[in-house]
């Protein structure tokens, strides 16, 4: 190679010889209008093709010296990355093992390195909300939320730190705001929802639940949801005086499900506050024979019993019974509505023939011992009300819940403890726990929405 070189070069200065020789002339060339320089044609050209060569040469040196730059930043930002990819798969596994102290500090190391690493800003706001400090999850998930406004991640975490810390309307300008910009993003709907039932903002949990109904496919649980709401939005109505349009409301949901039992009863009880007692008596009633409802059955009897009237009610009861005969919670409320008109004799015909009923009604031995204990008979009255305190189950009168369990003296359209409606039953039988065990567990498995993690809001009644 160095001979090639030395060849070339020998070569070129011969070229050079002779050509100089060939082409004496000069040129003048004027730097500015006081400098001039003279050089041979030759020379001008050599230098103008050294000074391109310097050019060319200067350019490829900065490309490739830019080009080992980048090689250097890349293996750099690899090495980086492998590391803070370590660190962070630590940081999830203590989160995910409920260490949430332990997280935030490994999540904390990687801030120092790469402080806008989106992930790591959310789940080091994810381990701080599981800690329960609010503030250091709001400012964490802003911070990701600014550096990725297209993603929902971020926001749908910032809104529920801020429903965790009871700042409600901040988690509700949020989540509008994600629905605004895609009116049906299902997600947000459901939280934005779930944010106004937690507050009891009934129009807006019945209008956004309406929409959720459009754009959802299996419309079942949500159909059965938009009546709760719209139930309780009928309420509210009524409260705030708008009587004509609750009223509507409550018949509108009759009239979609037969079977809501709570709307029945709300608007019997404010017919009867606004004077229709008659409507109020003949809606409970036909409510009654579509559903075959007890607690139907029970406000009818309150009612006669207020008005003077109780042979209605027990014309009422006769007929049920005579509809289905082998119910023997139906015989059980004839006879305890005897015992409330202090009519024994017949109170007591029609409850010793329950006695021995399948499951056992301890209500129905406290009933037969006050019959006997009334008519002076006091060892049989000593039987029964040994009988009614020898059953230890919890007695399921007058009001439970099937799918919690929840047991009450207060009628309520929704469960308090697992916020269902249309859940209320009556029953003067034991019913064991476990048998609505797998009913409870799956309610409650469908009421679970899948992003909201342990984050989930749980409604807590009406």
């Amino acid at each position: 190679m160095r001979y090639f070189i030395a060849l070339f070069a020998v070569f070129a200065l011969i070229g050079i010889v002779y050509f100089e020789r060939l082409n004496p002339e000069s040129l003048t060339v004027h730097l500015n209008s006081a400098t001039s320089y003279s050089i041979s044609t030759v020379g001008f050209f050599l230098f103008s093709f050294a000074l391109g060569a310097f050019i060319i040469i200067l350019f490829t040196l900065l490309r490739d010296a830019k080009t080992l730059f980048r090689e250097w930043r890349s293996r750099q930002k690899e090495r980086i990355d492998a590391r803070v990819q370590d660190i962070f798969s630590k940081g999830l596994y203590a989160y995910l093992s409920g260490k949430y102290d332990q997280a935030i500090s490994f999540f904390r190391d990687i801030i120092k390195i790469e402080p806008n690493h989106f992930y790591t800003l959310l789940r080091i706001g994810d381990a701080y909300q599981q800690e329960r400090n609010y503030s250091e999850a709001i400012k964490f998930h802003k911070r990701a939320r600014k550096l990725d406004n297209k993603s929902l991640e971020a926001p749908f975490a910032l809104a529920s730190d801020y429903v965790l810390a009871g700042s409600y309307e901040e988690a509700i300008s949020i989540i509008q705001e994600i629905v605004r910009r895609d009116s049906s993003n299902v997600e947000a709907l459901s939280r934005l929802r779930d944010i106004y039932v937690r507050i009891a903002r009934w129009d807006g949990a019945h209008e956004i639940q309406g929409r959720i109904v459009k754009h959802r496919r299996d419309r079942g649980e949500d159909a059965k949801l938009l009546m709760g709401l719209r139930y309780e939005f009928a309420r509210h109505l009524y409260t705030k005086g708008d009587k004509d349009k609750s009223r509507k409301l409550l018949k509108g949901i009759i009239r979609a499900d037969k079977g809501f039992i709570p709307a029945y009863v709300t608007l019997g009880d404010m017919l009867i506050e606004d004077g229709e007692s008659s409507e109020a008596a003949d809606l409970w009633e036909r409510g009654y024979y579509l559903n075959y409802s007890e607690i139907l059955l029970h406000k009818l009897e309150d009612f006669y019993l207020q008005q003077g009237e109780p042979e209605k009610i027990i014309w009422i009861y006769k007929k049920a019974i005579s509809l289905n005969p082998d119910h023997a919670a139906l015989r059980f409320y004839l006879g305890k509505l005897y015992y409330r008109l202090e009519m024994l004799d017949e109170a007591y015909e029609v409850l010793s023939e329950l006695e021995g009923t399948e499951g056992g009604m301890p209500d129905l031995y406290k009933l037969l011992g006050n019959i006997y204990e009334r008519k002076e008979e006091y060892e049989q009255a000593i039987g029964e009300f040994k009988k009614a305190l020898g059953l230890r189950k919890r007695v399921m009168v007058p009001y439970y819940c099937p799918v919690c369990d929840y047991h009450t003296y207060d009628w309520s359209g929704r469960c308090p403890r697992c916020g269902g409606w249309n859940t209320f039953t009556v029953s003067p039988v034991h019913v064991k726990k476990d048998i609505y065990h797998s009913k409870a567990k799956n309610w409650h498995a469908s009421k679970t929405e899948p992003s909201y993690k342990k984050d989930r809001i749980e409604w807590t009644g009406a």
